[in-house]
């Protein structure tokens, strides 16, 4: 059985449990060093499933904080020269924001509550950069009075509110980037043209401000690492016409984008940060400086599944309906927001015949569908579905429309 243990009042959305070694199936030895791709996997199996649904119910999101040490560890060995600061916007639950505070993680937050998250973690104000280009100026002020002093601009609007109200903070210059790869692109609202970089940056050392970092994002779920090299090339065009104007750079912050598997399988860990290591050393491999990422999707995905269930069944148009008990504006959210695919697992899918047919969720609004072209084995009402890849934008974006209430959080081992 598994063992279930209460929330402390510290972390009361989060409910300890320990996890099974075997949470899927284990792959045959031989597989280790044949692997190519990082596949979506849950990180309960159906046991564990109906264990967690019969004390807890449905909808349930779990956490697993050896999945995400894992993943951690993988990023820092592929990029040991690269400070990891978490973008905690992924997804700030406590439990996930304490487990890398443990690995040793540093942290970007985007706003005070998210600071105020990444404080009850663990993290100290000197392990955050906040990166919200245009901050409230109570954002502002609540972050730099608890001690954050690391902050975002990349316009003069955002450097005269910050002149004005915190002009001895250390300056993050944001600069747009492209990408041919990425799903969303980061850059459409937010980073100045990297030609304009050494003119903000003398802006703000005419106003006494001290510019200490360069960054960029090439957007959410970049599939390519050669976009980080493309922009990496403008960034050192960047840098240097910043350090001719006066700026004392020291910090390279290249963002985040690390992609994570769904229905489609991405590059390895290993594989995709070979490349950006490279892409790092031929660019910016002559300077003496500090590099750091911020990876949120690519860190987070795997380590959360939804435990979801069948609510009723019905035939529309000749195809199956299913309708569950959690859909897009729950732990779906990331389907509309964040363009994620998510993977629909039943159990022993093997042995059933499958057939198209339509997933949706629990409310009465006919947008919320889940799945509209996966085959799936004839489902009867009441039976568990698994769905792996949902730690980024899933309940971090959830809502409680038609007065249903989002998944409840559990951590396992």
């Amino acid at each position: 059985m598994i063992s279930l243990a209460s929330a402390t009042a510290a972390d009361s959305h989060s409910v300890l449990v320990d996890r099974r070694q075997a949470a899927v199936s284990p792959e045959p030895a031989t597989a280790v060093a044949t692997v190519v791709e990082r596949v979506a996997r849950p990180v309960v199996n159906f046991d564990q499933a109906r264990e967690i649904a019969e004390q807890y119910g449905t909808p349930t999101l779990v956490i697993s904080r050896s999945v995400l040490a894992e993943t951690y560890r993988s990023m820092k060995a592929a990029l040991p020269n690269v400070e990891m600061f978490y973008a905690a916007k992924a997804n700030s639950d406590v439990a996930i924001l304490r487990t890398l505070c443990l690995e040793g993680s540093s942290v970007d937050v985007c706003s005070y509550r998210e600071m105020q998250s990444a404080l009850l973690a663990g993290f100290k104000p000197s392990q955050m950069i906040h990166t919200h280009p245009c901050k409230t100026v109570q954002n502002l002020l609540d972050c730099y009075n608890e001690g954050l002093r690391w902050f975002t601009y990349d316009c003069i609007g955002e450097l005269e509110k910050i002149a004005a109200h915190t002009p001895d903070v250390n300056l993050i210059l944001r600069l747009a980037a492209s990408s041919s790869s990425s799903l969303i692109n980061l850059s459409a609202k937010f980073g100045c043209d990297p030609l304009d970089a050494p003119q903000l940056a003398a802006e703000a050392l005419s106003r006494g401000m001290s510019v200490r970092c360069l960054s960029f994002h090439v957007g959410s779920q970049c599939l390519d690492p050669s976009d980080f090299s493309r922009m990496l090339k403008q960034a050192r065009v960047a840098w240097d016409g910043c350090v001719a104007a006066g700026a004392q750079l020291e910090v390279l912050d290249i963002g985040g984008g690390f992609p994570a598997p769904y229905r489609a399988s991405v590059m390895t860990i290993h594989e995709y940060c070979s490349a950006l290591a490279a892409a790092l050393e031929e660019h910016f491999g002559d300077l003496p400086i500090r590099i750091i990422a911020e990876p949120g999707r690519g860190m987070v995905a795997e380590c959360m599944t939804l435990v979801t269930k069948v609510l009723g069944r019905s035939v529309r148009g000749g195809l199956p309906w299913y309708f569950i008990d959690d859909g897009v504006y729950g732990s779906f959210s990331g389907k509309l927001f964040d363009h994620a695919d998510f993977e629909l697992v039943t159990e022993n899918a093997e042995f059933r015949p499958r057939s198209r047919c339509v997933v949706a969720g629990p409310t009465c609004d006919s947008h919320d569908v889940v799945s509209i072209d996966q085959e799936l084995p004839e489902l009867e009402v009441g039976e568990l579905l698994l769905v792996p890849t949902m730690g980024a934008y899933s309940n971090a974006s959830a809502s409680g429309f038609n007065g249903l209430d989002i998944a409840r959080i559990i951590e396992v081992e």
